[in-house]
């Protein structure tokens, strides 16, 4: 019986032992939490609290106007004299690769191409007789006449190719310079071709944005003519060159349409691109009045729900009386000590 008396005396006295404990832990937490907090500096108003936002994409942001323009336009020119016989498209339509798109009278460089087979083969009959002479100066000197008769016909084949004026890519015809009888002349253009699903809008930024921006960086482009559709796009190079106009200093940058269906999208439109200078996420605008300096590390002090404690962040950028900060831990919801005069949109 006095062995079982002294067990249960033993296990009261480890109860009471793990209480004390207990009351010792929780109260040195709920002091080391307090003294936290009051180490906090003071805020000017610091009673009030403001509801944090997402640093909202305009923040990371540029916008510019510009031109749609095609991306390449190409000149077919003539490569021969002729007059033009032919005409088989007209301004608007669609060619393939390959397409036949006018004709110049063939007569001459035909009479060519066989005056040229005929001169060859003479030459070529003439080099055989010499070969069995023993006159090698004349043998060599037909040699260089059998050359140059061959140079010759390539020379009219090539002529002839080129009396027929043949689509290089499939796009649309936007001009047509040339009527039947019209006479052309090597190097006149006839015909401008391009491919009006390919198109660029180009904008002028200011120097001082320049170094936010970089190549291959998404855009988004709304076209004035166009207001309920946003077209995707990328931006494609940065020119070297600058443009001043009136003391301020940009640099063209040129921003290729990404969108498969272009069709309602116009050269000579005009546009406004957006940039995206930076990622928005885990960025948030919090009350410049709310940034505080404690033991060395930037926080702000939250209040969510009935808790109020600090939370480290990493300051990135001024927006007005507002700060935008970097944090992982910050919620949509969270409020913070500190006010400002002004509101910010959401």
């Amino acid at each position: 019986m006095n062995r079982r008396r002294l067990f249960l005396i033993l296990i009261a006295i480890a109860l009471i032992a793990v209480a004390f404990v207990a009351i010792v832990f929780f109260g040195l937490l709920a002091t080391s939490v307090t003294t936290q907090a009051e180490n906090l500096p003071e805020l000017e108003g610091s009673a009030e609290t403001t509801r944090i936002r997402p640093a909202d994409a305009s923040i990371g942001q540029l916008k510019a106007a510009g031109n749609i323009n095609l991306i390449e336009e190409l000149q077919l020119v003539a490569h021969i004299d002729g007059f033009v016989k032919d005409v088989l498209v007209e301004v608007g339509d669609t060619v393939n690769t390959g397409d036949l798109l006018l004709s110049l009278d063939q007569d001459d460089v035909q009479r060519a191409v066989e005056q040229a087979h005929i001169d060859l083969a003479s030459s070529q009959l003439r080099l055989r007789r010499l070969l069995t002479s023993a006159d090698e100066i004349e043998t060599e000197l037909e040699k260089l006449n059998v050359a140059q008769a061959e140079l010759d016909l390539q020379k009219a084949l090539q002529d002839l190719a080129a009396a027929q004026l043949i689509a290089p890519i499939t796009a649309s015809v936007l001009t047509l310079d040339v009527a039947p009888e019209t006479k052309v002349s090597p190097g006149t253009v006839v015909a401008t071709l391009a491919d009006p699903g390919r198109l660029e809008l180009t904008v002028q930024v200011a120097e001082v944005d320049i170094p936010r921006i970089e190549s291959g960086r998404p855009v988004d482009v709304v076209i004035d003519a166009l207001p309920d559709e946003t077209f995707a796009g990328v931006i494609s190079r940065i020119e070297p060159f600058k443009e001043t106009q009136s003391g301020v200093i940009s640099y063209p940058v040129t921003i290729r349409l990404l969108d498969n269906d272009l069709d309602p999208a116009l050269p000579g439109m005009t546009a406004v691109a957006t940039l995206r200078t930076e990622a928005v996420d885990d960025r948030w605008l919090v009350p410049s009045a709310a940034i505080q300096e404690v033991n060395g590390e930037t926080v702000v002090t939250v209040v969510r729900g009935l808790e109020r404690f600090p939370l480290p962040v990493t300051p990135e950028g001024l927006h007005g009386e507002w700060t935008i900060v970097h944090s992982t831990d910050l919620q949509d919801g969270d409020e913070v000590f500190g006010t400002t005069a002004t509101f910010v949109e959401q």
